[in-house]
């Protein structure tokens, strides 16, 4: 299975690179993990009005941008947004492994800029899930992603990561 995940931002906090990249490569026996970086427009004023149309425009760059990237065509996709439903980990495990079954070969995660995602953007998603309640950064939102990605196929693979109900 291939997972995109395409993020507005660059990963520049020291150590979340190193830690994204641990997590995908713990993940690699199960899973190919593919990162889309894409640059979020400035932001010039945050009236609610400049803020609607700075989320269109990135809307738009983001469909786009998953139209043409090979690995992401015809793929569903997903928003991460702290106002999406929360899953527990088993839930992730279970979703994964229903989609392996249903031969789905490639999805796409998507985390937004500081200003989240537009309306046609959120109406288009598959579904719309959180990392948890609280505000994220894009770049911990993106390491907390792939640490989950590793923890659910773990679990799906019988490897001992996970440690359920102790």
């Amino acid at each position: 299975m291939k997972l995109n995940l395409f993020s507005f931002g660059k990963l520049k906090t020291p150590g979340l690179r190193q830690a994204a990249d641990y997590y995908k490569r713990l993940a690699k026996p199960w899973v190919t993990l593919q990162e889309i970086e894409l640059k979020p427009l400035p932001i010039p004023e945050k009236t609610p009005q400049t803020r609607n149309k700075i989320q269109v425009k990135e809307g738009l760059l983001l469909l786009d941008r998953m139209k043409t990237n090979p690995l992401s065509k015809g793929s569903i996709y997903f928003l991460l947004d702290e106002m999406g439903k929360l899953k527990p980990t088993c839930q992730w495990a279970q979703d994964f492994k229903h989609w392996e079954h249903q031969g789905i070969s490639s999805l796409s995660f998507c985390i937004g800029s500081s200003l989240g995602f537009s309306e046609e953007v959120r109406q288009k998603a598959q579904e719309v899930i959180s990392l948890g309640p609280q505000t994220l950064s894009h770049e911990l939102a993106r390491v907390v992603f792939f640490e989950q990605v590793y923890r659910a196929f773990s679990w799906i693979r019988g490897h001992p990561y996970h440690n359920e109900g102790s």
